[in-house]
């Protein structure tokens, strides 16, 4: 069944949280339990890690794969994905504020992974303190990290993986997103949101927390996107996702650096993921940055592009909105 333009637009409409987050840093850093085996654990990645991320490999030995569940089924099981690279200082506090007693007495079994990018401070020891998995990632970039954590997670076939489809919740790891919203994106999910993207704009942006070349950089990719991918979208890069593990499956991505972000929004685009936005507030970061402005706005913009001109045929073609359809169905 197609979307019309009035209902797809209406998937960007933001809602309220209930319970507006708290800043990290009046929060204390209690070790707070993460749920299964393998909490506190390190996994390295493979030194072929970096290889472009499909989803689908289907591990040696292996005969045949088990049922993914469907859009409708209701997980059981939620991944948050903590990219870090040098943050001792905010990765513990990060974790700490993830909501995982409300999220467990939902229902909902949570494990958090921080994903390093080989990190020289205390970022690992900080978060197996506080509970969570670490990945080190192999090689360099945001884009790398992310793809080898999601391969090595989809190609574990345990039984959370059984159980149900994961829900997969993204936020940087410098104290700048929100964990305190976690269950709204997870809800939004289980209503039949595919991915869900967090922006900024339409919350609140903490004074300090972006400058006036960024957030004129992007307003310039946020406009790109529209006009490319005929999507309203207004956060392209924004750090904080959330997306189902059966659509994630779907996705190409190739990103290996800050283009992660771009990376995801073109791949949801392709399968006809549904999409929706909620509002998040945006903190000033805990550390020093580790983006270059222009460079990384230039990447982003040629992943933006490149994506969208190598779709094959229908790419040539504008996406009327009242064409964009649940993943499966038929126009």
């Amino acid at each position: 069944m197609a979307l019309s333009e009035a209902e797809w637009a209406s998937e960007f409409e933001p809602i309220s949280r209930a319970n507006p987050p708290r800043s990290g840093r009046e929060l204390d850093e209690a070790q707070i339990p993460m749920t299964g085996p393998g909490a506190d654990s390190v996994v390295c990645a493979p030194s072929d890690g970096d290889g472009v991320f499909g989803g689908s490999h289907t591990p040696a030995g292996e005969a045949e794969p088990p049922r993914q569940p469907g859009r409708n089924d209701r997980a059981r099981s939620i991944v948050v994905l903590l990219p870090a690279l040098n943050e001792e200082m905010a990765v513990g506090s990060v974790i700490s504020r993830i909501p995982t007693e409300r999220l467990r007495l939902s229902g909902y079994d949570v494990r958090v992974w921080v994903v390093d990018g080989k990190s020289t401070d205390a970022t690992l020891q900080v978060a197996r303190d506080r509970g969570a998995n670490v990945y080190v990632q192999s090689g360099e970039g945001k884009g790398n990290g992310v793809r080898q954590a999601l391969n090595h997670l989809l190609d574990d076939r345990g039984d959370e993986a059984a159980a149900g489809s994961r829900l997969f919740v993204m936020l940087d790891a410098d104290g700048s997103y929100p964990p305190e919203d976690i269950p709204g994106f997870v809800e939004a999910l289980e209503s039949g949101s595919d991915v869900v993207v967090g922006s900024r704009f339409r919350g609140q942006v903490e004074d300090g927390a972006m400058t006036s070349l960024n957030r004129l950089g992007n307003e310039l990719l946020n406009g790109l996107a529209r006009v490319l991918y005929r999507v309203p979208v207004s956060d392209v890069c924004t750090g904080m996702w959330a997306f189902r593990e059966d659509c994630v499956r779907e996705f190409g991505l190739a990103a290996k650096s800050f283009d992660l972000e771009a990376d995801l929004f073109a791949s949801a685009c392709e399968v006809g993921a549904r999409m929706r936005e909620l509002p998040v507030d945006y903190s000033r970061r805990i550390g020093d940055p580790k983006l270059v402005p222009l460079r990384t706005g230039l990447l982003i913009a040629w992943r933006l592009l490149t994506r969208r001109l190598n779709r094959g045929e229908k790419a040539v073609l504008p996406i009327p909105q009242s064409k964009i359809h649940f993943r499966g169905e038929t126009a």
